[in-house]
């Protein structure tokens, strides 16, 4: 379960519960810069801090390999 769970849980929370600057911004650019420079911040506390609290509590958690696939 916690493969299916985790750390897309983590994403959720994200969401739910921060109430991010660029989402009032009128501006699309400007709101994408933000939405850019939010996201590279969460992937950052993501792959430096949170997974490897999921590791030290034993969580089974799931990241896919990076890469595209061709059809």
């Amino acid at each position: 379960m916690d493969s299916m769970i985790f750390p897309r849980l983590l994403c959720v929370a994200e969401r739910a519960w921060h109430k991010a600057e660029w989402e009032a911004e009128s501006d699309a650019d400007r709101q994408q810069v933000g939405q850019d420079l939010d996201w590279a911040r969460f992937a950052h506390i993501l792959g430096s801090k949170e997974l490897a609290r999921l590791d030290s509590m034993g969580v089974a958690y799931h990241l896919p390999p990076p890469g595209a696939r061709y059809l």
